[in-house]
């Protein structure tokens, strides 16, 4: 006899798949978490597994002081008031093993083998996995599922979507782009997670009229209908590995904030738009890295193009996934000395360890070849070209002003700015006259870019110089102040 143990559909999932492909032919029991809903119990049990038992984990938590030092106590009466004696499975096989039920397994000296989908880093797991001989084996990495699903009976495949609320295909456009949400965070609040989304369709997803779907986490509770009044949402909850089955039409794309998200099904799809790690925090730099494309894009300049120290994701994404298409790849460089001459080079100030010095990016500025044109994003504004208090690199320099205007509230308006380097006259000319707007629909609002006067051009250098100074002004009192504590130290 097999005894499975899971606390997620995901795991429960990985269960089914796993009693199907290697122990169809024996006899399977399962424990499962009351945090999976108790009508699947109903349907397991005589489908996939000969019995099927819920152990209510609110019992752990009313004290959650001491919970640790009775869940054994606990796992133990549930498992003599349902009959369940471990030592008569041929094998227990324990989808989380930083749950209760692992450690007490664990605490009892009873073997097991993990069916584990990743690392986990948590204090728990680390209790009970490492260096624990009794932990026979751990099964291969789960993220190749929907392969694994291929592999099932038609008939049982069909059996499994049932069970997860799929009796029938969802009926989506061909070619449509399908949206996986996270969990809610505490990292941004849930207005700007409003905000993080609809960016995101309205750089990314070209049709989402007809062509957006979204899948929200099982614990998201955004408002994704009036968001999207356009798109299928659906309401389905089931674990992700089932979306290569549940369509009429393949998405084509598939799209998720989190790299993880869509870790397991990125290869069944077309393509696979993704985001940095901390992209959620500073999305909003988007409308600064698709503006200096486009503006790469109208200068129509045939030079190859470098990043340093950009967010490479959002570039490429921009590049492939909006209109500012072009026939150029965006080359990565570590230092400023791997840069030729006639290039186009776009700079960020996230890591400011790249230019440890101002004066190095500026005598970087001051040495490179008339036709090169260098776009700093300014994401932080910490501008790092600037070194305190030459202003000289000002001279050379444009600044493009991004305007954002609610298309429901017209006074609902303010605007940003990054800047382009450049030793040639005609070319700062050229990349003030440029004009260009873009309609963010979802966002409800327009970006524009557009020709500044001499005055203008004027006061916006002159605003530029001021923050610059501002900002270099606090990093050195930041360094003197963590130098004289240094300093401090080192006297006592």
């Amino acid at each position: 006899m097999i005894l499975y143990h899971a606390v997620t559909m995901q795991q429960l999932l990985h269960c089914i798949i796993d009693k199907e492909l290697i122990h169809k032919e024996q006899v399977c029991y399962i424990i499962l978490s009351d945090l999976i809903k108790e009508e699947f119990s109903l349907h397991l049990e005589g489908l996939f597994f000969e019995k099927v038992f819920m152990i209510n984990t609110h019992h752990f938590f009313n004290d959650i002081e001491t919970n640790f030092l009775n869940s054994n106590e606990l796992v133990g009466k549930f498992l003599n008031e349902n009959r369940i004696n471990p030592h008569e499975f041929s094998e227990i096989i324990v989808a989380s093993p930083d749950s209760f039920f692992g450690m007490y397994l664990a605490k009892n000296e009873i073997n097991f083998t993990i069916l584990e989908s990743e690392l986990k880093s948590s204090p728990e797991y680390k209790e009970v996995n490492e260096g624990n001989c009794l932990i026979t084996r751990k099964m291969c990495n789960l993220d190749n599922q929907v392969e694994s699903m291929r592999k099932m009976d038609c008939s049982h495949l069909e059996e499994v979507l049932v069970l997860f609320g799929i009796d029938q295909k969802i009926e989506i456009e061909k070619d449509s782009t399908i949206l996986l949400t996270q969990s809610p965070t505490t990292i941004i609040p849930f207005e700007e997670q409003k905000n993080l989304y609809q960016l995101v369709v309205d750089y990314f997803v070209p049709e989402s009229d007809t062509k957006l779907v979204i899948l929200p986490h099982p614990d998201d509770l955004m408002f994704y209908n009036c968001l999207f009044p356009q798109a299928t949402v659906i309401t389905n909850k089931f674990p992700s590995e089932l979306i290569p089955f549940v369509f009429n039409e393949r998405p084509q794309t598939v799209m998720s904030i989190s790299p993880t998200t869509a870790k397991n099904i990125m290869g069944y799809f077309e393509n696979h738009i993704k985001f940095s790690n901390d992209f959620e925090r500073y999305f909003h730099i988007t409308h600064r890295y698709y503006c200096a494309l486009r503006l790469i894009s109208m200068i129509h300049a045939d030079y190859e193009i470098y990043e340093i120290n950009s967010d490479k994701l959002l570039l490429k994404n921009l590049l492939n996934f909006s209109e500012n298409q072009f026939d150029r790849n965006i080359l990565s460089v570590n230092t400023m000395n791997e840069i030729p001459s006639k290039s186009i080079v776009i700079i960020d100030d996230f890591i400011r360890e790249t230019f440890s010095e101002s004066k190095d990016l500026c005598n970087f500025l001051k040495s490179i070849d008339s036709d090169s044109i260098v776009i700093f994003i300014n994401s932080n504004k910490k501008y790092l070209f600037y070194d305190y208090p030459d202003k000289e690199i000002f001279k050379s320099t444009v600044p493009v002003e991004i305007h954002h205007i609610s298309t429901i509230d017209e006074t609902d308006q303010y605007s940003e700015t990054f800047f382009v380097y450049s030793k040639r006259k005609d070319t700062r000319n050229m990349i003030n006259q440029q004009e260009f707007e873009k309609s963010l629909r979802s966002s409800k609002k327009i970006i524009k870019v557009n020709a500044l006067s001499e005055d203008q051009l004027r006061i916006k250098l002159l605003e530029g110089i001021l923050e610059a100074t501002e900002k270099r002004l606090e990093h050195y009192i930041k360094m003197e102040s963590e130098l004289r504590e240094k300093l401090n130290k080192w006297h006592k």
